[in-house]
C-alpha cells in the first residue's frame, strides 16, 4: 500500500496532471455545489449519445478534495490516486480467497502497487479513474458470495452501482454477474439477502434512476445502440481484431511496459495456460470453479464488444486488475525464491522506467494534447503575471473546444489569486460557471493572448486572435513558447 502510494503521488508530482476541458467542466461542477449550492442529480452525457449520462459519483467524489485545499487539482488527483491505491486490499482479499493462497495474494498485491497502467490512471481527473478500485471489489463480493457468505451479494451489488455511477459502460457487469451465477451454481439468495442487494444497488444508482424518470426512459432505451453512437464502429468481425490487440496491449502496460511484444507474448501465455488448468480440472468442482471465474473476469469487457468497440484508451479499464490476479496466482507457483525475486524485481524495474520516462508528460497512455498538462498551464499563468509587474492585463485565449475558457478561467481562478488580483477577460461571453472572469473595462495595461498550438485547432483561429488583438490598437511585444502553449504580450493604447 505504502509503496503503490509513494509510486502514484511520486508520478502526478508536483503538477504532472493533464487538465482539459473535461477536466475543467468537472471541476466546475464539482466546485459549484458548495460555492453556490448548486446541487447536482443528472451527470455528464456518455460520449456522443445525448441519451446516455454517466452518474454523478465523480462530481461529488472530488468535492472533499476541492473544497479542503482551495480548488488545486494536484489534491484532488492525490485523493483519487488513494483511493486507487487500495484496491491493492480488495486484490489482495481476491487472490488469496480464490487460491487459498497468502503467498499468491501478496504477490498480486505487489503488482497492483507498481504497475504502469494503474498508476497512469490513478491520477487521472476522470470519472473512470475510481474503478480499478470498485470493480475488483464487485468480483470480490461475487467471490465471498459463492463461498456461501451472504454479505459478499450485498457487497457486489453496491460495488456494481457505483462502477456504473463512475463509467456507464460498466453496466455490462450485469450480464456477467448473471454469468457467474450460472457458471458457479450459485443458489438463489434469501429474501433479506435479495432485497439487501437490490436496496444496496438502488441506494447507489439511486441519482441514474431518478435521471432516467426525468428524461422518460431515454437512457434505457438507447443502451442497445451505444457502442455503435459512442464507440463509432459496431462490426463485430472488425472490432475483434481490434479488442485483441487492446487487450494484449493492456497486459503489457500493466505487466511489462518497456517492451509491448514481450508484454503481449506473456498475456497469450497466461490466458493459455488458464483455460489449460480449467480443462485440467474439469473433474475437481472447485478448482474447476475457481479457473472459469477467473477466466470470466479477464475476458468479461468481451461483451462490449456486443455495442461496438470504443477506441478511447480507458476502454478496458477494468481489465487491470484481472491480469495481477493471474500473474500473482501463476507466480506464486514458482518455488525458487531467488527465481520469484527476480521476477517480481525485473517487473518493477520496467514499470518504474516507464513512469520515469512519462514524469514530464501527465498521463501519456490517455494520449493527451502538449498543452493539457497542468505544469505548464501554470508556467504560462505565472508569466502574465510576472511580466505584468502588478499592472493590470487582460488575456483572451484560443482554445479547444474552441470559445469556451474553461481551463483559464478555472486555473487563474484558484491559482492566480495568490498574486493578489485576477485579469480581465477579452474574449467572447462565457456561460456560468466559467464566467470567473471580469469583462474587459479598458483600465489594463497589457493584454495576453494564450493559445493553444494542437493541431486539432486550425491556424485561421489563431490569425483571428492576432487581427483582434491588432483591432484593440495593441503592440506585440513578446512571445513565450512553452510546451504546446504560446503565450504572445501586447502593450494596449
Amino acid at each position: 500500500f505504502l509503496v503503490g502510494l509513494a509510486l502514484r503521488i511520486y508520478s502526478i508530482y508536483p503538477n504532472n496532471i493533464i487538465l482539459g476541458f473535461d477536466q475543467a467542466r468537472d471541476l466546475f461542477a464539482s466546485k459549484t455545489i458548495f460555492t453556490d449550492g448548486d446541487i447536482k442529480i443528472i451527470g455528464p452525457t456518455a460520449g456522443n449519445n445525448a441519451n446516455l449520462h454517466h452518474g454523478i459519483a465523480w462530481i461529488y467524489f472530488i468535492l472533499p478534495a476541492l473544497v479542503i485545499f482551495g480548488g488545486n487539482p494536484f489534491w484532488v488527483s492525490a485523493w483519487t490516486s488513494l483511493f486507487n491505491v487500495f484496491s491493492v486490499f480488495i486484490v489482495y482479499e481476491l487472490t488469496k480467497s480464490l487460491f487459498k493462497s497468502k503467498k499468491a495474494g501478496l504477490i498480486s498485491a505487489f503488482l497492483v502497487s507498481v504497475p504502469y497502467y494503474f498508476i497512469q490512471y490513478a491520477g487521472w481527473l476522470s470519472n473512470p479513474s475510481p474503478t480499478l478500485t470498485t470493480v475488483p471489489l464487485f468480483f470480490l463480493g461475487i467471490w465471498k458470495y459463492s463461498e456461501k457468505k451472504n454479505w459478499g451479494l450485498v457487497l457486489s451489488m453496491f460495488a456494481l452501482g457505483l462502477s456504473i455511477q463512475f463509467e456507464l459502460f460498466f453496466i455490462y457487469l450485469i450480464p456477467v454477474l448473471f454469468l457467474v451465477c450460472f457458471v458457479l451454481k450459485l443458489g438463489f439468495p434469501n429474501l433479506k439477502t435479495l432485497l439487501l442487494s437490490i436496496g444496496s444497488f438502488s441506494l447507489v444508482t439511486s441519482t441514474m434512476i431518478l435521471t432516467e424518470f426525468k428524461f422518460h426512459f431515454s437512457g434505457v432505451l438507447a443502451i442497445l445502440g451505444a457502442g455503435q453512437k459512442v464507440g463509432g464502429d459496431s462490426n463485430l468481425l472488425e472490432n475483434i481484431p481490434k479488442y485483441a490487440d487492446r487487450f494484449l496491449e493492456t497486459f503489457s502496460q500493466t505487466i511489462y511496459p518497456t517492451n509491448l511484444v514481450v508484454g503481449k507474448s506473456l498475456g497469450i501465455i497466461v490466458i493459455c495456460l488458464f483455460i489449460y488448468l480449467a480443462f485440467r480440472n474439469k473433474k475437481k468442482t472447485q478448482a474447476l470453479k475457481t479457473y472459469l471465474f477467473v477466466l470470466i473476469y479477464l475476458l468479461s469487457s468481451c461483451i462490449m464488444l456486443v455495442l461496438g468497440y470504443h477506441g478511447a484508451p480507458w476502454f478496458l479499464i477494468g481489465l487491470a486488475p484481472a491480469i495481477t490476479v493471474c500473474v500473482g496466482f501463476l507466480l506464486s507457483k514458482i518455488k525458487y525464491s531467488f527465481l520469484l525475486f527476480s521476477i517480481l524485481l525485473l517487473i518493477f524495474i520496467s514499470n518504474f522506467s516507464a513512469i520515469l520516462q512519462s514524469s514530464d508528460g501527465g498521463q501519456v497512455l490517455l494520449g493527451p494534447d502538449k498543452a493539457a498538462l497542468i505544469s505548464t498551464q501554470l508556467a504560462a499563468i505565472d508569466y502574465t503575471y510576472n511580466q505584468s509587474l502588478g499592472e493590470k492585463f487582460v488575456i483572451s485565449t484560443v482554445t479547444n473546444p474552441l470559445y469556451i475558457n474553461a481551463v483559464w478561467s478555472y486555473h487563474y481562478d484558484w491559482y492566480g489569486k495568490k498574486y493578489g488580483y485576477l485579469p480581465s477577460w477579452g474574449g467572447g461571453d462565457q456561460l456560468y460557471p466559467y464566467n470567473t472572469l471580469q469583462k474587459q473595462n479598458g483600465e489594463e495595461k497589457y493584454l495576453y493572448l494564450i493559445i493553444d498550438q494542437t493541431p486539432r485547432i486550425g491556424e485561421q483561429y489563431r490569425l483571428d486572435a492576432r487581427n483582434w488583438a491588432s483591432k484593440k490598437g495593441s503592440q506585440k511585444v513578446d512571445t513565450k513558447e512553452f510546451e504546446g502553449i504560446l503565450v504572445e504580450k501586447y502593450i494596449l493604447h
